[in-house]
């Protein structure tokens, strides 16, 4: 059974009008069809929020274009970035962990919060993990080879080296 539509009356301002007119949103041609869709979209966004999978996927969506341009230059040039690779894997399931966090129920807060900071670093480490692991190399598997180098290991090997001349400055 098909549900029945509720008409609707609403007032847009002359640049949301002229924006929804403007609009791409699949086979819709009519505003009617358009606000239709981005109601739909938005209804779908606002479900998909609500879990794990669903803020990764909607992540994931937003860094698609980025995502594509990759796959187009590796296609057509035949280099890579591991580096923008490794984060459009790792920065949706980061978010979603962050999203996922329920801060308003049971457990307490403290509790909640605790599994969070636990799981959060867990990915971050994960994704550390594999920046260390494309920092080892003089030239990296990225746009820039030496990239890697610069920003990651460069540095961290000046702080283990101040570490390593500073035991004690820990305590």
């Amino acid at each position: 059974m098909v549900a029945k539509s509720v008409p609707l009356s609403v007032r847009l301002s002359r640049e949301d009008a002229e924006f929804i007119a403007g609009l791409k949103a699949g086979d819709a041609v009519t505003m009617s069809e358009k606000v239709r869709a981005l109601v739909s979209e938005a209804r779908l966004k606002a479900l998909r929020g609500d879990t794990f999978e669903g803020v990764v996927e909607q992540t994931e969506d937003t860094l698609a274009p980025l995502k594509q341009a990759l796959d187009r230059l590796e296609q057509d040039e035949g280099v890579r970035s591991a580096l923008l690779r490794a984060l459009i894997v790792a920065l949706p399931r980061i978010l979603a962990e962050l999203e996922a966090a329920d801060v308003d129920g049971d457990p307490p807060i403290l509790e909640s919060l605790t599994d969070l900071e636990a799981g959060a670093a867990r990915r971050v480490k994960d994704l550390l993990d594999q920046l260390a692991r494309l920092s080892v190399t003089k030239e990296a598997p990225t746009l820039d080879p030496c990239i890697m180098r610069k920003t990651i290991a460069e540095p961290l090997t000046e702080l283990i080296d101040i570490i390593k001349a500073n035991p004690n400055s820990g305590e």
